[in-house]
């Protein structure tokens, strides 16, 4: 059974899970990935309904937030898997960002 998973047969939550430092971290990351999609949403929206160069703009911001989100999120948990010494995570992180920059520059190229 998990650390994390309730007792069997309890209806309600641990509540020494609330109290996990790993989980109180992971808010941070939950938090900010759910401002991307709200972003992404509110330029999307404005994409659509705003004016001629306005919309450009709004239609240009929403990509890039489509884009650098997720990126951010795999930095992220690339370097709190480097500081907890997770080497296996942190190489396979490093990996795909890897890929992402050379994707990146044999698209400018």
């Amino acid at each position: 059974m998990s650390e994390f998973a309730p007792p069997l047969g309890s209806s309600e939550p641990d509540p020494e899970v609330n109290r996990h430092p790993l989980i109180g971290r992971q808010r941070y990351l939950v938090s900010f990935l759910q401002f991307g999609a709200v972003l992404a949403f509110v330029l999307a929206i404005g994409g659509v309904l705003l004016p001629a160069p306005a919309n450009e703009i709004a239609s240009y911001a929403m990509v890039t937030t489509l884009i650098a989100v997720p990126i951010i999120r795999v930095l992220w948990l690339f370097l709190r898997w480097v500081r907890r010494g997770d080497r296996l995570f942190a190489m396979v992180a490093a990996g795909l960002l890897t890929v992402i920059v050379i994707g990146a520059l044999a698209a400018i190229i």
